[in-house]
């Protein structure tokens, strides 16, 4: 869980309290992640019911006063985020996108609806790539710096193949939504045909029984 060892490592730093956490946390990424109060003082009870860190001060004893109060990082919670820094990650982060499930479930009727939602995103995208790439243009010189510069990188080139893929989405359905709908054939119906013994039957009723017979002389 990266909040968790994010927290760890701040409190590797320093003791701090929970509000210094959380806006030590948001002031190293800044608007890439954001945490609520409730996030960061429940991953903190955990871990200090997992004795990797502990509380300190006079609020220490009072839960009452749990945001007054400072946790300090314990040895078993250094441990367990070195750990974690040399580790490489378990699997890879599967990719979930609203779009993806807009994609697949929408019914063909709705395709030139659906190009123009897909348009607005390109937009959206389009509008935060360039603010993120005016950001990046001006060289990193420290450490804290650079470290936010490759964030900052990172998240542009996601939105970057993110517009890729929605040209390659207008490319290859855009023809299929400029088509015009196929017209639905009307059903053709003949006269019925009788069935075989009847149609026999009508056949014999003009043919006399017993052709050869000549008819007497009058």
């Amino acid at each position: 869980m990266p909040v968790k060892h994010g927290l760890l490592a701040l409190l590797a730093q320093r003791d701090l309290t929970g509000y210094e956490l959380k806006s030590r946390f948001e002031r190293a990424l800044g608007d890439f992640w954001q945490l609520n109060s409730g996030q960061v003082y429940s991953t903190l009870e955990r871990l200090r019911r997992a004795r990797l860190v502990e509380r300190t001060g006079e609020a220490a004893a009072s839960p009452r006063n749990v945001e007054r109060a400072r946790y300090r990082l314990l040895p078993s919670g250094r441990h367990q985020l070195e750990r974690w820094l040399a580790a490489p990650a378990c699997r890879l982060r599967p990719i979930r996108d609203p779009l993806f499930v807009k994609l697949v479930f929408a019914p063909p009727e709705r395709l030139p609806a659906l190009l123009t939602s897909f348009a607005a995103e390109a937009r959206r995208y389009s509008d935060v790539v360039e603010t993120l790439t005016a950001l990046l243009a001006q060289a990193p010189v420290s450490r804290t710096s650079r470290t936010r510069w490759l964030v900052v990188e990172a998240t542009r080139l996601q939105y970057e193949a993110q517009l890729r893929w929605l040209d390659t989405v207008h490319g290859l359905l855009a023809p299929l939504a400029a088509a015009p709908a196929p017209l639905a054939r009307p059903t053709r119906r003949g006269p019925r045909r009788p069935p075989p013994r009847a149609a026999s039957r009508a056949a014999l009723a003009g043919v006399p029984r017993h052709p050869h017979r000549r008819s007497a002389p009058d």
